[in-house]
């Protein structure tokens, strides 16, 4: 009988040795949540106050430094840039360069020096533009490719990648049009097109065939003038 009553007394120590770290546990979890909780502030002794203040003794506030906010600046063609956002969404196209669907017979003014019907310098441009434009003393900073377009989806490209280049001031572009060796026939349909298209657009200061290692007789080597 004495051997099971140690026996007893030893499982209920055990027992509230148990109990009590179990309280002990669940007070530190309870401090853990509260410490955690937003918007609680914790409480600061006098001994950090104090500590505070004695790092602080020297400490002068900035004085107004008269900070000006940067701010940006306004867009010169706000208009422009909410239809790239539309256009990007699905909702609409982007502005394009003012010009009429003329045919390639159309007439130039007798005061607009023209070479060829694929060689153009708008009225007012220096005579040095057509030998500077061929030799490259401006470099293509873009290229559209046309190769393979109808006369419907060439018209809309050209629409949106020329108003492009006028809208970013790109000074040089190629637009390559084929020399119609695939075509029935035998020439290129779209240069004339293109070449006529350029001539009615008041942006564009000159066009030249381009170089051969740029295309030769199947690409435009073309120059818009300075933003006015």
């Amino acid at each position: 009988m004495k051997a099971i009553k140690g026996d007893l007394q030893s499982i209920k120590k055990l027992q509230k040795q148990f109990i009590k770290a179990q309280q002990q546990i669940a007070k530190q979890h309870e401090a853990i949540q509260q410490a955690s909780l937003p918007n609680q502030s914790i409480p600061i002794s006098a001994a950090d106050v104090a500590f505070f203040r004695q790092n602080m003794k020297g400490v002068t506030p900035l004085l107004d430094t008269n900070r000006i906010d940067r701010q940006n600046a306004p867009l010169k063609n706000p208009e422009f840039y909410q239809a790239k956002r539309q256009q990007a969404e699905g909702e609409t196209h982007l502005p394009q360069p003012k010009r009429t669907k003329a045919p390639s017979t159309r007439k130039v003014s007798p005061k607009t020096p023209t070479i060829d019907a694929y060689t153009y310098l708008a009225q007012g441009m220096g005579q040095d533009i057509l030998p500077k434009l061929k030799q490259l003393y401006w470099p293509v900073e873009a290229t559209l490719d046309l190769h393979g377009n109808t006369l419907e989806q060439a018209s809309t490209r050209f629409d949106r990648f020329v108003s492009t280049c006028i809208e970013h001031q790109i000074k040089c572009f190629l637009i390559i049009h084929g020399k119609g060796h695939g075509s029935t026939e035998g020439r290129s349909i779209l240069k004339p097109k293109i070449a006529a298209w350029l001539r009615d657009i008041d942006a564009i200061a000159a066009f030249s065939p381009a170089p051969e290692k740029l295309g030769g007789e199947g690409a435009l080597l073309v120059l818009s003038k300075k933003p006015s």
